[in-house]
């Protein structure tokens, strides 16, 4: 349960972080409401700490799966929002990688 809601605080944050810095290039609203955007920044940064700490508790303390989890994650959720947002096709290659990063997740989910 705490991997889940971890990885779940989590993605809400990656996905917030991806409108904040990407958001400029969708609207114009992103750029002419920076100093909001920053304010943002506080909470997530708490929400983010706390999923990282459930993440970790989950892994008995390691750090490493941690890591190699929240990586994964978000390459993932980057990889969608790009795509939805600039249509950006996914190469082979991108396909491929997103293919190892759901392995190092199943790995590190599975794997106790």
């Amino acid at each position: 349960m705490k991997l889940f809601l971890g990885i779940l605080l989590l993605s809400l944050v990656y996905i917030i972080g991806w409108y904040q810095l990407h958001g400029q290039f969708i609207s114009e609203w992103f750029n002419k409401y920076q100093y909001y955007l920053i304010w943002i920044s506080v909470p997530t940064t708490l929400v983010s700490i706390r999923a990282v700490k459930l993440i970790n508790e989950h892994f008995n303390g390691l750090i490493w799966p941690n890591r190699l989890l929240t990586f994964t994650v978000g390459i993932i959720l980057f990889t969608i929002l790009t795509s939805l947002h600039f249509n950006e096709k996914i190469s082979m290659k991108t396909l491929t990688l997103l293919f190892f990063c759901t392995i190092i997740v199943a790995i590190q989910a599975l794997w106790t």
